[in-house]
C-alpha cells in the first residue's frame, strides 16, 4: 500500500509541476508530499526529480518510472470505475443493429429476456441486412453473421453455423440434383444481394475450397425472402442453416452437396473504446450466455 501511495504522490507532483500543487490536490501538507517522494527515491536507489526553487525536472530514470506509474494508476482507476458500475443497473439508450431474418427468428426472444433483466435500459433496435458503419452511424452493438467488416471493431463469437446449399423437393424433381459444386453453375440460383460477391458461391469440402460462378433470375436483399422463394421451388439458395432451420426440419427445403458447406460465426461486434460501456458489456455477456446452445445446434439439413 505504501509503495502505491508513494508512486501516486510522485505522479501527481509531476502532473501538477510542484510539490505544493500536488499536496493541495492530494489534501496533504507539502512537507509530507516531499517526504514521500524522498522516501520513494531512497527505496528505488535512484534520483527521480531534480528540484530547484523554481521548478521540478524529471531525470531519465524519473521519466521512465513516471510513464510506467501512470499506466498502473490509470488501470487501477479504470478497475475501480468498472467495479462501481457493476453495482449499478445499466441505464441510457443502447443502439443495436440486427440482421432482418435472424432478428425475427431468434433475436427478439433473447432481447425480451435481456430487457426484463435490465428494465432501465432503452433498446433502440434497427433491423438491417447491410453492414452499418457502427462508429459513423452511432451504434453501440451489431449482430453479424459471417463477415465482420471494419477490422477496428471488437468481436465476440456467440455461436457457429454453416452456409449450405438447399432447395425444395419440387425444384429437384424439375431440375435435377447437383452432385458436385461445379454443377451449381448450371442451376437456377437465388442470390443474396448483400454478399460481397452475390454471383460467386464459395464452399469447403473434400477437395478443399471451391468457388463457383452462379446465375439466376432472382436477387434479393432479405434472407427470409430468398428462403421462401426456394421453398416455393424457384431455385437453389445458399444461406446460413440457422435461417432455414424450420424449413429443413419441416421438409420444405432439402440440403444438397452434404459434404460441402461454408463455416460461419455469429458475432456481436462493437466499437473499440478505452473502456467498454457498461450497457454494451452486459448485453454482449448476456448474448454469449444465451447462445451457448443455439436452437439450430446439430442441424445438418
Amino acid at each position: 500500500m505504501n509503495r502505491l501511495f508513494e508512486a501516486e504522490v510522485f505522479v501527481r507532483v509531476v502532473e501538477e509541476g510542484s510539490l505544493t500543487a500536488a499536496a493541495r490536490r492530494l489534501e496533504m501538507t507539502t512537507s509530507y508530499a516531499s517526504k514521500l517522494v524522498t522516501r520513494l527515491e531512497e527505496r528505488l536507489g535512484a534520483r527521480l526529480l531534480i528540484r530547484t526553487t523554481r521548478k521540478l525536472t524529471l531525470t531519465e530514470t524519473g521519466r521512465a518510472y513516471y510513464e510506467r506509474c501512470t499506466e498502473a494508476i490509470r488501470g487501477l482507476e479504470e478497475a475501480e470505475q468498472v467495479a462501481a458500475e457493476l453495482q449499478q443497473a445499466p441505464r441510457g439508450t443502447l443502439r443495436l443493429t440486427v440482421p432482418n431474418a435472424f432478428g425475427s427468428l431468434y433475436a427478439m426472444g433473447v432481447l425480451a429476456e435481456f430487457k426484463a433483466r435490465f428494465p432501465e435500459l432503452t433498446l433502440e433496435l434497427v433491423f438491417l441486412d447491410r453492414q452499418v458503419d457502427l462508429i459513423g452511424e452511432g451504434f453501440d452493438v451489431a449482430l453479424r453473421i459471417g463477415e465482420l467488416g471494419d477490422a477496428r471493431l471488437i468481436a465476440r463469437r456467440l455461436a457457429s453455423t454453416d452456409r449450405i446449399v438447399m432447395a425444395s423437393p419440387r425444384y429437384f424433381e424439375r431440375a435435377g440434383t447437383p452432385r458436385e459444386p461445379e454443377e451449381l453453375a448450371g442451376h437456377e440460383c437465388l442470390r443474396y444481394a448483400h454478399h460481397a460477391a452475390p454471383g460467386r458461391w464459395k464452399v469447403k469440402g473434400p477437395r478443399g475450397e471451391v468457388e463457383v460462378d452462379v446465375t439466376g433470375h432472382m436477387v434479393a436483399n432479405h434472407g427470409s425472402m430468398l428462403i421462401e422463394a426456394a421453398a416455393q421451388g424457384l431455385g437453389l439458395v445458399f444461406v446460413p442453416v440457422l435461417l432455414a432451420a424450420a424449413e429443413l426440419r419441416g421438409g420444405r427445403l432439402r440440403r444438397v452437396l452434404p459434404a460441402w458447406h461454408w463455416p460461419l460465426g455469429l458475432f456481436a461486434v462493437y466499437p473499440p473504446t478505452p473502456r467498454v460501456p457498461a450497457k454494451t458489456r452486459v448485453l454482449v455477456d448476456f448474448l454469449v450466455e444465451r447462445m451457448r446452445e443455439p436452437p439450430w445446434a446439430g442441424l445438418t439439413g
